[in-house]
């Protein structure tokens, strides 16, 4: 007999099974206490902050931003000799939201109604590029920060 996760559980384990893809990063995903908005669908700066909890004493923020659709950034040099970096976001859209570098996924989500907010660290062994795509369909909002931990 084949036993079934509870429904309460499912849209979690959804969730972080969606960010942890094969043998990528460390991926968590939780969920925001309150509904966001119907507007958080066209506007990311009515997305909750995807830091929920303060980042680590001397910690690097890296970059911080927010847009709709795809996009890029090109991380500081610091980001390639550091251990790893901590990627926080959350969207918003009817589709998913990924993160890749020279062609490979870093991490990724499904969207949905932007109140869920995902977690992933990308280990050193994944930060040979620093210039990073986003990929989203155009109606995809996003938030994003990417921080460095202290001392690394």
């Amino acid at each position: 007999m084949k036993l079934f996760p509870p429904a309460v559980g499912l849209s979690a384990l959804l969730l972080v099974s969606a960010c942890s893809g094969g043998t990528h990063h460390r991926a968590t995903a939780t969920r925001g206490a309150t509904a966001t908005a119907v507007s958080a669908s066209t506007n990311p700066a009515r997305l909750p902050d995807p830091v929920r909890s303060p980042v680590p004493v001397g910690s690097k923020t890296l970059y911080t931003g927010s847009g709709h659709g795809a996009g890029g950034v090109v991380l500081p040099a610091s980001a390639g000799k550091a251990s790893s970096v901590t990627v926080m976001w959350t969207c918003a859209g009817p589709s998913g939201f990924d993160i890749t570098a020279a062609g490979k996924t870093l991490a990724g989500s499904r969207c949905g109604d932007g109140t869920g907010v995902f977690t992933a660290e990308i280990p050193h062994a994944h930060m040979r590029e620093l210039a990073w795509r986003f990929s989203a369909d155009d109606s995809v909002v996003w938030r994003m920060v990417v921080t460095q931990p202290p001392g690394k």
